[in-house]
């Protein structure tokens, strides 16, 4: 039953982490843009970035300086694999075959989830983030079908 409430396509409306001492903080900026794209095969794929990344000077990406590239990657992450489903302890894995993190690339990223009429609330583990240890609640609302 879990595995089909998750199938679809998925905006992303919050993204929001908290330190150990319960500090909230926006790896990603306040204001998001995401996709999180769950198959029936049991293919994911996911796209966050900040609302507010600036524009290259050029139009060509290969051609922005080192403070542009550094923005632009620094606010986003990307990655997709196959994904896996614990009912019982709602919780969602997604094995990463490939990603913008390259460190990420054969992990396990694993999320707590919960739904709540359209929306769908993804709790991450404990990750590495900047100089400390951080937890994250991203709320993904399902998009739905266009006629």
């Amino acid at each position: 039953m879990a595995i089909n409430a998750f199938i679809g396509s998925w905006s992303l409306l919050s993204s929001v982490f908290k330190d150990e001492d319960g500090k909230v903080n926006y790896p990603l900026g306040e204001q998001v843009l995401g996709r999180i794209n769950y198959e029936a095969n049991g293919t994911m794929a996911a796209q966050l970035y900040s609302a507010t990344r600036p524009r290259f000077t050029a139009d060509d990406f290969g051609q922005g300086n080192e403070q542009e590239i550094r923005a632009a990657f620094i606010n986003m992450i990307c990655y997709f694999g196959r994904y896996r489903v614990d009912e019982s302890d709602q919780r969602i894995v997604h094995q990463v075959e490939g990603s913008s993190f390259p460190n990420w690339i054969g992990s396990r990223q694993v999320r707590f989830y919960s739904f709540t009429d359209d929306r769908l609330t993804l709790r991450t583990v404990p990750l590495q983030i900047g100089n400390g240890v951080q937890i994250g609640e991203l709320v993904w609302q399902r998009i739905g079908e266009t006629s």
